[in-house]
């Protein structure tokens, strides 16, 4: 009985340490498990805060550069506005710098004209002394005389400044007239 006693006792703590053991194995092993999986959720962590930085710094490069490009668009659309604005203002002085020189150029091609006129008128004076003469005197003309009148009414009509409707220019058909019937 007392052997059979401590065969028990034996067994009982046989099975007891052997229980003992056996769960503290087992958790021994969950409790490895448990600390790869804590080391690898560890890495996970890292390797996502990593990328999060990345992530962020990408975007923050991103914005600085869109920042950069409309700042520099900007830029451009205000050089190309004042080039334009400028080659406007050049354009403008260049169109009333050529509207002054049409307006002097006009100008002095009046004085011309009138001095042309002034001559012209000046000549005639001279030839009425000439043909009030021969009128006076009833003295005909011969055709060199005649010749000359035309030739001259002829050049004043081709100058562009006398029509035929000027005054200057009948006054010689007249005279024309009247030395041709006389």
């Amino acid at each position: 009985a007392v052997v059979s006693r401590r065969v028990r006792e034996a067994v009982v703590s046989t099975q007891s340490t052997g229980q003992l053991t056996a769960p503290s194995v087992k958790m021994q092993t969950q409790l490895e498990l448990i600390k790869m999986e804590k080391e690898e959720m560890e890495r996970r962590v890292a390797s996502l805060e990593k990328a999060k930085l990345h992530y962020k710094d990408s975007w923050t490069k991103a914005l600085k550069e869109l920042i950069s490009v409309r700042e520099r668009a900007q830029q451009d659309a205000k050089r190309r506005l004042h080039h334009e604005q400028s080659m406007m203002e050049h354009a403008r002085l260049r169109y009333m710098s050529l509207e002054d020189h049409k307006l002097k150029d006009k100008a002095q091609l009046g004085e011309e004209l009138e001095n042309l006129k002034g001559e012209l008128n000046r000549m005639k004076g001279q030839m009425e002394g000439p043909l009030n003469e021969i009128e006076s005197t009833g003295h005909v003309l011969d055709k060199a005389a005649i010749a000359r009148l035309i030739e001259e009414r002829n050049s004043l009509l081709n100058t562009g400044v006398y029509t035929k409707e000027d005054q200057l220019i009948q006054d010689l058909n007249n005279k024309i007239n009247s030395l041709q019937a006389s």
